[in-house]
């Protein structure tokens, strides 16, 4: 998908429809005495956290919930968007958070679901090994986006804004959104993802 286009979201019919965003991202290497020592001066912790985020919005683009990786927030008031729970280090293979929406039966006061990942670690995307974001299909595992956050232009930002899920008519549509920003500059993350809506 095109950077800002957007497409039906073909979903299995099974499983409730779900489908989900992963982030994943690899440990850091042994970065030895003195890059440890630089990187606690430099107030950046010495594990890599990136944290996976959504936003639900209604007809009006007012905030209905946030589903995250704090235990607060780790589900919707329904219970059909859910947070795997949260990764500190990345360890392990595949997906090492993933936020599951369960379209059959959501809320249907929902019409905008917009996913971010972001770090807490003090670091950017260019100080992480490999870090990817997928938007995949729940029973078949059917990848329908995938982006690398280790592109130049994320080298030196610590927020991303990945895909909007939103619903037309009958259907839910995905539109790529593919936007970098600095997560420490942003008091609301709410608030800057709804800037978002179209």
């Amino acid at each position: 998908m095109q950077k800002g286009s957007s497409t039906i979201l073909n979903v299995t019919q099974e499983a409730h429809h779900r489908v989900f965003v992963g982030l994943g991202w690899d440990p850091r290497g042994q970065a030895g005495l003195i890059g440890n020592l630089t990187e606690k001066l430099s107030g950046k912790a010495l594990h890599h956290d990136l944290d996976l985020s959504c936003c639900l919005y209604d007809a009006n683009n007012q905030l209905i919930d946030i589903v995250s990786a704090e235990t607060a927030h780790a589900a919707d008031r329904t219970g059909k968007i859910y947070h795997s729970g949260d990764s500190i280090e990345g360890e392990g293979p595949g997906d090492d958070e993933q936020i599951s929406v369960e379209l059959k039966d959501i809320d249907p006061a929902i019409r905008n679901i917009i996913f971010a990942a972001t770090i807490k670690s003090g670091h950017s995307f260019g100080d992480i090994h490999e870090p990817e974001i997928r938007l995949a299909d729940g029973y078949s595992n059917r990848e329908f986006l995938v982006s690398a956050l280790h592109a130049d232009a994320g080298q030196d930002k610590s927020g991303y804004v990945f895909v909007r899920l939103y619903i037309e008519g009958d259907a839910w549509m995905v539109q790529n959104i593919g936007e970098f920003f600095d997560a420490g500059a942003e008091k609301s993350l709410a608030d800057f993802l709804k800037t978002f809506i179209e």
